[in-house]
């Protein structure tokens, strides 16, 4: 099953610096798991089988692995990488099919990284409302769990454009 959804994990939950002097040491780590909760509570099943939530690693958790998963969730941070952009770009670029891949990230850089492969992007701010809203943003256009049609599409279209058509012939071995 290929990637669907790419979120730029600090990028989304947007931590500068700690609440206060004498916060909590745990604080970043709070706040990782508020994005993998609300990821867990509004993705279905499958959509979150086929997301990875990417975290810099400057403060990777002590007691886990680089990469793990949460309830379908891939979660990994680039500590092999000089920042989390860095293994963005390169997932992005590694992708089979990435007008399939959605990219959550406000980060120019990553946006042009995946608009150069013709993934579809969303600024983190307004994806997290419309997820918390519980309208999922997908690159794609399917019915989630619930029957609804994902934010990006009101209702199932019937007519293809001719991009479309030339994509299916492809896919299908007809592009001669």
């Amino acid at each position: 099953m290929s990637l669907l959804l790419l979120i730029d994990g600090y990028n989304v939950v947007s931590p500068v610096a700690p609440p206060s002097r004498n916060t909590d040491p745990n604080w970043l780590h709070r706040e990782r798991m508020q994005l993998i909760d609300r990821l867990v509570q509004h993705l279905d099943a499958n959509t979150r089988a086929r997301t990875r939530v990417i975290f810099d690693a400057a403060n990777p958790p002590r007691d886990r692995p680089s990469e793990y998963e949460i309830e379908g969730i891939q979660i990994r941070f680039a500590v092999d990488f000089p920042e989390a952009d860095d293994l963005i770009e390169e997932t992005i670029a590694a992708h089979h099919s990435p007008k399939q891949l959605g990219v959550v990230s406000s980060d120019h850089r990553v946006q042009a990284a995946a608009k150069r492969r013709g993934a579809t992007c969303f600024d983190s701010e307004p994806w997290l409302d419309d997820l918390l809203d519980n309208r999922v943003r997908l690159a794609v256009k399917r019915p989630n769990g619930a029957g609804q049609w994902s934010a990006d599409s009101e209702k199932p279209s019937i007519e293809l454009s001719q991009d479309n058509v030339s994509d299916w012939m492809k896919e299908f071995g007809f592009d001669d």
